[in-house]
């Protein structure tokens, strides 16, 4: 059994340095400012202050007489906290020694701090505790597959290995939260959206219960230097099962003070205005997705395919070090590489745009000194050994990519991608399709056709740019902050998608040339545009977002067969 407050905590660090009580002499602000600098590899940022504050509102709300914060970096969250209450006993633990050392001058006077791995720890039982845990991806943590099993069989749930370090600690929050106890937890919000994320939902659904979480928008960027979207989850020990988890939407801190007041004085009752009820949701859905784009105010879209029911999506060729890897025409001439010594490749988001990606817009690369060639020697020579040597001169090959491949200078083997789809965002996301015979590196990533699927390239172009495909991406990208979109290969094979009617050849090459035609249209037009074909590829009638089942034959046969109208002035240009 848990003792409660930090009797248990405190018994087990009485070795020397480790427990330290601080006299805050020093400048909170000013500490945080240097702190925030040599911290970023720890995963350390400090909460900014009107955020501090409606998280302790919520923790001392209900009257603790001890207040946790796990990870207390300079004290900023446990400060907030005493202005509630100056007699509330404080207690941080701090894994770092040097930060332990400067909180010492920076946390609130009496505050005990104790050098710890918290997940680690046997913290007892807290009836306030109050986190902003480090965010220190899973491929970063040091943990052993035993310690894993150990955080599974305390905190009662499977846990995926990419599981982040700021998941871990919101389980182990509640294993420590005491009966009727209050806590507040600020994290990235990739959690309710990421595959790893998926047990930790489902063990707030089956067990814990958030009263409440407030999901700040992507466009409001909370933490300065940590690009992420962020989210604060309000837990309540002692709640019904069956109660609701109240999520809400907040465009602005006012929005979130808002809701923590709604919470603490029982008025928020039903969905709406902003508001959605986590608990009806399934814990395999993406839920950041569901709350920003106000998806479960309308019908969603649902379709019979998926995208990699039709293509695989693979990630670009990753160099290690593009300034080497990556040429001009002009450095090729510098060093006297030829053909024989590169391929071509798309280096730079920025590099392709429109509809379809030709060999012309390539060559207009190469004209203007773009660094769009990949080495990737089909041939030796002397240059070749003498810009090799240059790159062992520069430490190229001990990079830890080039280290850990079997010819250091050979790229990854990747074919040509039928489309592209662009990694990062802000409005819309660029799908290509790539008539150039052009590789691409990890700026997109690249859709390769499932045998029999050869021909589909530019119709599933014409669906991902479609008003219906953006919605479909809506229901898969993931959002960082400051309005940031991403996509993982896996996102894009999940996205929805019509059954794909088959093409042949010449189908492919001709819809190719209608697609570039677009593009000297305007946006809004382009679009309308390309709706209008969608509807006179797919078959589907004005105003239907839905096609749950697969066309009759007669309706395959028409679509097959159907060839838009017009005249095209475009030269044809064949499909990958």
């Amino acid at each position: 059994m848990k003792l409660r407050d930090n009797q248990t905590f405190m018994s087990l660090y009485y070795e020397p340095n480790a427990v330290e009580v601080a006299t805050g002499e020093g400048d909170l602000i000013a500490s945080v400012k240097s702190w925030q600098r040599e911290t970023k590899q720890l995963g350390q940022v400090a909460t900014p202050e009107p955020i501090a504050k409606l998280m302790a509102e919520w923790v001392m709300s209900a009257k603790p007489k001890t207040v946790l914060d796990p990870a207390a970096g300079l004290g900023g969250l446990l400060a907030a906290c005493r202005q509630f209450n100056q007699r509330v006993e404080l207690v941080g633990a701090e894994r770092d020694m040097e930060t332990l050392r400067r909180a010492k001058t920076s946390a609130p006077r009496g505050t005990k701090l104790i050098l710890a791995d918290y997940l680690k720890s046997d913290a007892g039982l807290f009836d306030g505790i109050i986190a902003n845990p480090p965010y220190v991806k899973a491929h970063r943590l040091e943990y052993s597959e035993k310690d894993w099993r150990y955080f599974e069989e305390r905190l009662g749930t499977p846990l995926d290995r990419l599981t982040n370090l700021y998941a871990l600690f919101l389980l182990k929050i509640w294993e420590d939260l005491a009966p009727l106890g209050r806590a507040a937890v600020i994290l990235p919000a990739e959690f309710l959206n990421a595959n790893f994320g998926e047990e930790i939902k489902e063990r707030l659904l089956r067990a814990i219960r958030p009263a409440g979480i407030a999901i700040f928008a992507p466009s409001l960027n909370v933490f300065a230097d940590a690009l992420t979207t962020s989210a604060i989850v309000l837990l309540e020990k002692g709640r019904e099962l069956q109660a609701p988890i109240w999520a809400r939407l907040a465009e602005t801190v006012e929005d979130a003070e808002a809701f923590v007041e709604g919470l603490l004085a029982g008025r928020i009752s039903a969905a709406g205005n902003g508001l959605i009820d986590l608990a009806a949701l399934n814990h395999r859905v993406k839920w950041l997705n569901l709350l920003l784009n106000g998806a479960t105010e309308r019908v969603p879209m649902r379709f019979a395919r998926r995208v990699g029911d039709y293509f695989n999506c693979r990630r670009g060729i990753a160099t290690g070090a593009n300034d080497f890897f990556c040429l001009s025409r002009a450095e090729m001439r510098e060093h006297h590489l030829t053909e024989t010594h590169v391929e071509p490749c798309i280096t730079k988001a920025t590099d392709a745009d429109g509809l379809v990606f030709t060999r012309e817009k390539f060559d207009a690369l190469v004209n203007r000194d773009r660094r769009c060639f990949l080495l990737n020697p089909s041939r030796n020579g002397q240059s070749l050994t003498r810009y090799l040597e240059l790159g062992e001169q520069q430490g190229i090959p001990k990079r830890h990519l080039p280290s850990h491949r079997p010819v250091w200078y050979l790229p990854e083997n990747r074919a040509v991608a039928e489309i592209w789809a662009a990694v990062f965002s802000r409005e819309s996301v660029k799908f290509i399709l790539n008539a150039s015979g052009a590789k691409n590196l990890t700026c997109f990533h690249g859709l390769y056709a499932k045998p029999g699927n050869e021909a589909l390239a530019p119709l599933m172009t014409l669906f991902l740019n479609s008003s219906l495909g953006r919605e479909a991406f809506s229901q898969v990208n993931r959002f960082y902050g400051d309005g940031l979109n991403k996509l993982e290969p896996k996102d894009v094979e999940d996205m929805p998608c019509p059954v794909m009617p088959k093409l042949n050849r010449p189908e492919a090459n001709e819809l190719t040339c209608k697609l570039a035609e677009l593009e000297a249209l305007a946006l809004n037009e382009r679009t309308a545009r390309i709706d209008e074909l969608v509807k006179h590829y797919f078959d589907f009638a004005e105003g239907v977002n839905q096609q749950a089942e697969e066309p009759s034959s007669s309706r395959q046969h028409q679509v097959q067969n159907r060839r838009p109208a017009g005249r095209h002035t475009h030269r044809a240009v064949p499909v990958p």
